[in-house]
């Protein structure tokens, strides 16, 4: 039984897709490396501050993290580091609030795109 599941799943295109942890720096130089980053939906990314009073504030609301994700919001210079989850398709930007905002300064961005569409179209 086992073994018609598996072919089943195999004719029908279906398998284990293994979700990625990517890494997102906020810098002493008022940057975050990579600036702009694009992961397939599901994906994570860890925000790390590697020096500087920062946090990552998304444009939308969506999460806002210093210290933590939830009362200790704001600039921070201690080592904090947040992973977070991307099941949303689209483009989120993201600034830090003591050195940008919604349109300049500490930003940077993340693209999540739908793995479906692009698996088997890269080029060799």
């Amino acid at each position: 039984m086992a073994a018609r599941m598996l072919g089943a799943a195999l004719l029908l295109g279906i398998g284990v897709v293994h979700a990625t942890t990517w890494l997102v720096t906020a810098n002493d130089d008022m940057t975050f490396t990579p600036p702009s980053l694009t992961i397939y939906q599901r994906d994570q990314v860890t925000f790390r501050n590697d020096g500087g009073l920062h946090n990552v504030h998304a444009d939308n609301g969506s999460f806002i993290c210093g210290d933590d994700c939830s009362l200790h919001t704001g600039p921070s210079s201690n080592a904090w580091q947040h992973t977070l989850k991307f099941n949303a398709l689209g483009t989120f930007g993201y600034f830090c609030d003591q050195h940008g905002d919604l349109t300049s300064g500490m930003r940077g961005s993340i693209s999540v795109i739908d793995r479906v569409f692009v698996d088997g179209f890269e080029t060799p």
